[in-house]
């Protein structure tokens, strides 16, 4: 898989690997209903897992949309990744945010909740461009002139000067349940200096979240 092109312009292998090409297969449109073509491919991240790429388009009414999701088993133990981004150039730095995972950042006192993200394959300043996109469209406390909205437009113009580097050093933590986060270590298979990964046992409020309390096997 070659991260740097969109899936629709991947090549195709020429042997019957499945994971080795990509699918396409019509799928109505979310949005208008018409058969659109969606598209999806297996990828696997070195030192990491595989994830599983999907990518759908209409030609009618032009919907797009982007999902990646995990390969393989649910992880035993849940992990909390800290990157420790000291340069510029640490902002380029691939990783991989799951939709499980709680994302923080710790010099703005902000957390997501699990959920609150789609998946992505991104770098470290993309995943702060996509919060920046995401906190714009879906917060209604950004219009207007309030208290509350003016502390809310601060807050975005701070997330701007994290992704330009104009604050410093600051800290990333991806913490999840599934353990399904990735951060590229440039130094594998040595450990990554600037990254701290925790494992640690699941609480009952993790397993909750997730249904695992309720399965029967």
């Amino acid at each position: 898989m070659d991260f740097s092109k969109p899936i629709d312009q991947q090549d195709a292998a020429a042997d019957d690997d499945v994971k080795k090409e990509v699918m396409k297969f019509p799928t109505a449109c979310y949005a208008c209903g018409r058969e659109g073509n969606a598209q999806m491919c297996i990828a696997s991240i070195p030192f990491f897992k595989e994830i599983i790429i999907m990518a759908f388009s209409c030609e009618f009414c032009g919907y797009r949309n982007t999902d990646i999701k995990h390969g393989g088993g649910m992880s035993e133990h849940a992990t909390k990744i800290i990157f420790h981004v000291k340069t510029p150039a640490d902002l380029n730095r691939d990783l991989f945010k799951s939709d499980s995972c709680l994302f923080a950042l710790p010099v703005l006192d902000f957390e997501m909740a699990p959920g609150s993200l789609d998946s992505m394959y991104t770098t470290v300043e993309g995943l702060l461009d996509k919060l920046h996109e995401a906190l714009t469209k879906n917060n209604p406390f950004g219009v207007g002139d309030s208290k509350d909205s003016t502390k809310y437009m601060e807050f975005l113009d701070s997330l701007i000067e994290l992704k330009e580097f104009k604050r410093g050093p600051f800290q990333i933590v991806l913490d999840d349940a599934l353990s399904n986060c990735f951060i590229y270590n440039p130094n594998a298979p040595e450990p990554d200096p600037q990254v701290e990964i925790t494992v640690y046992e699941r609480t009952y409020e993790q397993n909750d979240e997730l249904g695992i309390n309720d399965m029967n096997v």
